[in-house]
């Protein structure tokens, strides 16, 4: 889901060697268990880029899980890295290979990309629970995923597993806009940051997969500050700001938070920090600088911060901000005020 909000400001066959001929042979009954994901469209031969929805080659996930024989669950995955090759349709292997129990009444998986994540957290086989390890966000390299639970049944013990990841960060964009009252005026942006955003912190995976989805919670440790730097692509500030808006922070990977009010009190306050000129027709050049609460953005485009406010990033939630700026020319009228009248005073001369 992609969100806007607004400020006006002013994721085999076993070869077996006998005498001089090669065979190929698997377990009678027995077949490869086999991965695949929710896409395999091939777009080029290097991993994923952060923020997208297309795995590619170079992509990795960690995967869990068990089969259920006689009621008792065995683990048969356990922080196994799963890769992403070939090119066209993708191939996802692991090693060893792990064959189907045809005696099995069920398999249940999980999975978290990247492989490292899943690896460097505490999981849970059985139930899915991941309590991760701690994890920093740069902005452009961490894209973290979830797979939703997936329960196979023995009609489709020889197929691939089909694993759909869902996206537990969210993924913001910073523009900018002129708002039309400066008319011919040249708005150029000189600096732009984000303040006190939580960057640094930990995720949990209950056992509560909610209609298979995973429940995720995260808790943040430190806070840091992004610039027009951070984001996926580092942007250039412009010199020169059009109405339909130009860009600050392009797709910046950020930790879900709620974001904390001055109002109420809360320190580490997230802030939006800018500094601007205006130049006027007469090459007149005017310096500005801006902070105010990342909480106040609205949902509206129009002349007030008064719609209904932002009140946090969301997992999995894509987040467009729009910066409008406006200013008013200072402008004079003159006017005297009047003699005022007094009584005569008289005198007379003898």
């Amino acid at each position: 889901m992609r969100m806007k909000k607004l400020m006006i400001l002013a994721a085999a066959a076993i070869a077996v060697a006998a005498c001089s001929k090669t065979y190929d042979a698997k377990p009678e009954g027995k077949s490869e268990i086999g991965f695949g994901t929710w896409t395999e469209n091939l777009t080029k031969d290097e991993a994923r880029v952060q923020g997208t929805s297309t795995f590619l080659a170079g992509d990795t996930f960690a995967v869990y899980g068990y089969k259920v024989n006689n009621s008792t669950n065995d683990v048969v995955f356990d922080d196994v890295v799963v890769t992403a090759s070939g090119s066209g349709t993708l191939t996802w292997g692991y090693s060893p290979k792990r064959f189907w129990d045809q005696s099995a009444t069920s398999y249940t998986f999980y999975a978290v990309s990247p492989s490292a994540i899943g690896t460097a957290a505490t999981v849970d086989a059985e139930t899915g629970e991941v309590a991760s390890a701690s994890i920093t966000f740069a902005g452009s390299d961490n894209d973290i995923l979830v797979a939703d639970k997936k329960e196979v049944l023995p009609a489709a013990y020889n197929t691939k597993v089909p694993l759909v990841f869902n996206h537990i960060a969210s993924l913001v964009d910073f523009k900018v806009k002129k708002h039309t009252n400066l008319g011919d005026a040249v708005l150029a942006i000189t600096s732009f940051s984000i303040s006190n955003i939580d960057s640094v912190g930990t995720f949990s995976v209950s056992d509560a997969y909610t209609n298979d989805h995973p429940v995720v919670t995260w808790t943040e440790s430190a806070y840091g500050t992004y610039t027009n730097a951070s984001g996926v692509t580092s942007v250039t500030l412009p010199t020169a700001v059009t109405t339909s808006g130009n860009d600050l922070i392009d797709s910046l990977v950020v930790m879900p938070q709620a974001f904390r009010s001055a109002a109420n009190s809360d320190s580490n306050v997230q802030a939006v920090n800018i500094a601007y000129t205006i130049t006027d027709e007469d090459s007149n050049v005017n310096t500005f600088t801006s902070s105010f609460e990342l909480k106040l953005f609205d949902s509206v485009d129009d002349d007030d911060n008064a719609d209904t406010i932002v009140e946090s990033w969301e997992a999995g939630k894509h987040y467009t901000f729009y910066i409008t700026i406006n200013a008013n020319v200072i402008e004079f009228s003159a006017s005297i005020t009047d003699w005022t009248a007094v009584n005569g005073y008289n005198y007379l001369v003898q």
